[in-house]
């Protein structure tokens, strides 16, 4: 009798033993598997394929927020990207390469992007005892954009694009002609063929929780055209004053904008061929704006369509 009770009552330690670990490993495959189908749907031009890597990361970058003026910054940069007809994921490559510190410095790396100086040489920024123009935002994005457009002509790959500026285009070569050319993305991560293969994670992981709607974002403090003017991070070695006339340029736009609200909310009819980046980049608004503005659920618009694009 009493071992019957006890039988019993191991049999029963050991169902709930296999039931929870069956619930936890159901719950960690549930969290895998929403990110690999979210993946599905943002990817566009860049893949964005999933690995269990992904998971370390995600939720410290969805709980991260970002700084208040990369609204102003956002619409800059993907108006440039879709003036050189670049993916606008590409954004997401100075939140995982620099974490959005206008004053990164890191070796022969600096500014958003993490520009190397040659680079930035080579592009047309100054890079001299007194001034590195790699530090002031737009400048840098403007010679990042263009340099990451010749790499695609040459390596007509995305990832080897990132890959190339992350690293440098001969270590890009080296792992490739080591390992062979028909790499997967994640091939250059798991065996370690570059020295920044983080950047691999690190930008998957920032597209896929900087893509919400409900992304966090810090309360508003300074605008993008602010902090670039307020940059002498864009003259690093000795600092500078910003000229007067910045300052002044800085007031006159504090004192116009005032006037554009008293418009109401400004509409734009879809013509045919219109696509929701051109409308964006025409109305200088961010493509996740319109969406927000308009209740999108995704990039479809048809011709005829009534959109707000501003409110």
């Amino acid at each position: 009798m009493c071992f019957n009770v006890m039988k019993f009552r191991i049999l029963s330690i050991l169902t709930l033993f296999v039931f929870c670990f069956a619930a936890c490993n159901c719950c960690v495959s549930s969290d895998a598997l929403t990110v690999a189908k979210r993946l599905k749907i943002l990817e566009k031009e860049i893949p964005l394929p999933y690995n269990d890597a992904l998971l370390t990361v995600v939720d410290r970058y969805a709980s991260k927020p970002l700084p208040a003026w990369f609204e102003g910054y956002e619409t800059f940069v993907e108006a440039e990207l879709l003036k050189r007809s670049m993916p606008l994921e590409l954004k997401c490559l100075p939140i995982a390469m620099s974490q959005l510190n206008p004053g990164f410095c890191s070796g022969d790396r600096c500014g958003i992007w993490a520009m190397p100086t040659l680079v930035g040489m080579r592009y047309g920024l100054t890079i001299d005892e007194f001034h590195d123009e790699r530090f002031d935002m737009k400048s840098s994005t403007c010679a990042t954009l263009d340099y990451l457009s010749d790499l695609h002509g040459q390596y007509s790959d995305w990832w080897q694009c990132i890959l190339a500026y992350t690293n440098s285009p001969n270590s890009l070569q080296r792992a490739l002609v080591y390992s062979g050319d028909s790499l997967a993305v994640w091939d250059f991560y798991e065996q370690e063929l570059m020295t920044n293969v983080v950047v691999i994670r690190d930008f998957i992981a920032c597209v896929y929780a900087y893509s919400e709607e409900n992304r966090p974002m810090e309360k508003p403090s300074v605008d993008f055209d602010e902090i670039n003017l307020k940059q002498p991070i864009t003259v690093t070695r000795k600092a500078v004053e910003p000229a007067k006339t910045q300052k002044n340029d800085t007031s006159t736009k504090t004192t116009t904008q005032p006037t554009t609200s008293k418009l109401g909310p400004q509409k734009y009819t879809v013509k045919k061929g219109d696509t929701l980046s051109q409308i964006a980049a025409k109305h200088h608004v961010t493509v996740a704006k319109l969406k927000k503005w308009n209740n999108l659920k995704s990039d479809r618009i048809r011709e005829g369509q009534k959109l707000i694009v501003k409110p």
